[in-house]
């Protein structure tokens, strides 16, 4: 295994060893909430959302390599409705082998410049408050507990508490007009 593996937007030939990685995250479900995909009838489904992801710039997916395989992934959604689309709500995992080795910060890093150049001001995201892993990483990152939200899963059999982390990006994040106006311009000549 090398040190830090590529990070890179997945392909079409990424498609079986991609849903090899979401089905290994998927198994470790005392951390993470991630859905498995059947290996055969997931790929024109995961195919045909890659292509829509690629053309709607509102999605983003970066897989982290080490050599051939895929060994993490972080995804991104915008908000859909217009006071929303500025915010980025983050998925992430890297396999067990593979964390403590500046992998999922390299991956958040990739989702944050994508965001930034989308013209989004915020990443949002919920981790187990059991996971302090990862509310390592992502404090590392910058991003603050913003609260807390309880009984929101089962894990193991019991109901755990989430954290809600943000971390804000706009340098003018109290000038909610001027976000408004340089990320919606249509909405903003309505008014």
């Amino acid at each position: 295994m090398a040190g830090i593996a590529t990070i890179a937007v997945p392909d079409a030939d990424d498609i079986p060893a991609l849903i090899a990685l979401i089905n290994a995250l998927a198994a470790e479900h005392s951390q993470l909430f991630i859905q498995p995909i059947d290996p055969i009838s997931g790929i024109p489904v995961l195919r045909k959302h890659l292509a829509a992801i690629a053309a709607s710039g509102d999605e983003a997916v970066f897989v982290a390599r080490d050599g051939g395989a895929l060994v993490g992934l972080v995804t991104g959604i915008r908000g859909s409705h217009p006071a929303r689309r500025g915010v980025v709500d983050i998925g992430i995992g890297v396999l067990p082998g593979y964390r403590s080795r500046h992998i999922g910060s390299a991956l958040l890093g990739a989702l944050e410049a994508w965001a930034r150049a989308s013209g989004c001001h915020r990443l949002s995201l919920h981790v187990a408050t059991t996971n302090a892993p990862a509310i390592a990483l992502y404090r590392k990152a910058c991003f603050a507990i913003e609260g807390k939200l309880e009984q929101t899963a089962i894990l193991d059999g019991r109901w755990v508490d989430e954290f809600q982390m943000g971390k804000i990006l706009a340098i003018g994040k109290d000038d909610a007009a001027s976000f408004a106006a340089a990320t919606l311009p249509a909405q903003a000549e309505a008014r």
